[in-house]
């Protein structure tokens, strides 16, 4: 399920409820009414909600509860957070009640595929989560406009919901007995924003891996560690992987056999150790993918209904450790990830380390080259160091102590989202100081990956052969990521099997 949210992301498709799917939600509904109509008493659909769950809700006052649950949620604070992980948001929404486990109606349901459809998008604020009871307040902002209130971005303009619904573009749905809790009860904010951290993370961490090729091109390094015999015995799985996309990016390399022969007899560990570093890191992402994609597949409402036994259960499903816990590893191994690439950024402009002019530039002295952009990305890498203390473990009581234990996953999933953005830059900055080093190589051919990805730094940045406003270099950091034909030719020469 997780690669249908990636194809989501990128094409925002429309989304439709399978008749399977409309089956099952039409059953679990049946057996809420059932509750509702032999005057049961059950948490959540005829009770208040946290520590007044005591208090039993009479049955004319139903339909108020769950839009008061709306109202009273919607507490977010700060900026909104992006349109498109609110769109990811509705999407995981509508898998979860899809799967027939809510007692939601179809008519919410497909409102907000209606919404979705429409690109109706809710401003939904992007902090007052902690993670557990699930993600009330952003899941509230989210759900507002299916009663015709809240805030929605459509067009590219920000609208209140009320001015659509008088202008026809859509009509507002009327809540029933559990819909507005299950509008609100799950992880889909906390899921939402570790999911499209992930979805840049795939062509950022095959990126990282060409700039540590590109590196190991500029500084002379020797391509030996990279050699399968010595990944086999260490037996981690995402080791012998980078080291493979090393010696397929490296191939043909002139620079690199140029020097087999030289004194150097080891390298530093940033490049030495370049295959250990960076298969932990996709070891880290492949068993966080995993994590995510159980999230997006499950049910995280809260009570469960179970048409075939007729059985309405109160659990924690909600709670979002699993997530707070994943995000929080993600974190960490992004900003190793990041260091690391620091590390030979620095190398690169200390002439005693690589043999290369001081900082990158012909004339250093009257030119400073490279000097402050690697102060750039150390300021970004000390930022990661901080960004990545876990969230995880900060629980704090909320609810009169109802809900005692709670995960702060969505407060571990904005910190992984700046950790993305930094480590963008930082690699950003090593493919341009790699490309430098390289021009001091430039009667020798790159490898086959090498090739590639210094064609295309030079295609948007030239060489620096003095000082210049560097800043309009370090912008071009879009057209670089952005360039989907780009990252598959570097994924295919990665992923090359040797003849």
């Amino acid at each position: 399920m997780i690669e249908k949210a990636y194809e989501f992301l990128q094409s925002r498709g429309a989304v439709t409820l399978s008749i399977k799917s409309i089956e099952k939600i039409t059953d679990a509904r049946k057996t809420v009414m059932d509750f509702i109509n032999r005057d049961k008493t059950v948490y959540g659909i005829n009770t208040g909600f946290g520590k007044l769950s005591a208090i039993k809700i009479k049955p004319s006052e139903l339909a108020e509860l769950q839009v008061n649950l709306l109202r009273s949620h919607a507490c977010g604070v700060s900026d909104p957070i992006s349109s498109d992980i609110v769109a990811l948001m509705m999407y995981l929404k509508i898998q979860n009640l899809s799967k027939g486990y809510s007692g939601c109606s179809l008519e919410v349901i497909e409102k907000l595929v209606e919404l979705l459809n429409k690109q109706i998008i809710p401003v939904v604020p992007r902090r007052g989560s902690v993670g557990a009871s699930g993600d009330l307040a952003p899941l509230a902002h989210m759900c507002l406009p299916l009663i015709g209130e809240g805030e929605v971005e459509h067009q590219g303009k920000v609208f209140q919901a009320e001015e659509l619904v008088a202008r026809g573009i859509y009509y507002p749905v009327t809540l029933g007995p559990k819909d507005g809790l299950s509008l609100i009860n799950g992880t889909q904010y906390s899921t939402a924003l570790i999911t499209y951290a992930l979805s840049q993370v795939r062509d950022l961490f095959i990126l990282a891996e060409l700039a540590a090729a590109m590196s190991v091109e500029a500084v002379l390094a020797t391509d030996t560690p990279f050699r399968d015999q010595i990944q086999l015995v260490r037996r981690q799985k995402g080791q012998r992987i980078v080291a493979e996309h090393l010696r397929n990016f490296l191939r043909n390399s002139e620079i690199v056999h140029s020097h087999v022969s030289c004194n150097k007899v080891q390298d530093p560990y940033s490049f030495r150790c370049t295959p250990q570093v960076l298969g932990a890191v996709l070891d880290t992402i492949q068993f966080v993918e995993t994590t995510v994609d159980n999230e997006i597949q499950a049910v995280t409402d809260n009570p469960l209904v179970f048409p075939e036994t007729g059985e309405i259960l109160s659990g924690g499903n909600f709670h979002a450790e699993p997530i707070a816990l994943a995000a929080d590893y993600l974190s960490i191994a992004l900003t190793e990830l990041g260091n690391i690439s620091e590390r030979r950024i620095s190398t690169l402009s200390d002439t005693a380390m690589s043999g290369l002019p001081a900082f990158l530039v012909d004339t250093s002295g009257i030119n400073s080259g490279f000097m402050i952009v690697h102060v750039t990305a150390a300021a970004l890498c000390a930022e990661n160091r901080t960004l990545s203390n876990p969230a995880s473990v900060e629980t704090i009581p909320t609810s009169s102590n109802q809900e005692d234990h709670v995960s702060m996953a969505p407060n571990a999933g904005l910190k992984l989202q700046q950790i993305v953005e930094n480590i963008r830059q930082v690699i950003w900055i090593e493919f341009l100081t790699a490309a430098q080093g390289i021009d001091y190589r430039k009667n020798l051919a790159n490898g086959d990956g090498t090739k590639i990805g210094y064609e295309k730094v030079r295609s948007l940045v030239s060489h620096l052969d003095k000082d210049r406003l560097f800043y309009k270099d370090l912008r071009k950091i879009d057209d670089f990521y952005g360039d989907r034909d780009f990252i598959e030719q570097v994924r295919i020469v990665a992923n090359q099997t040797k003849k």
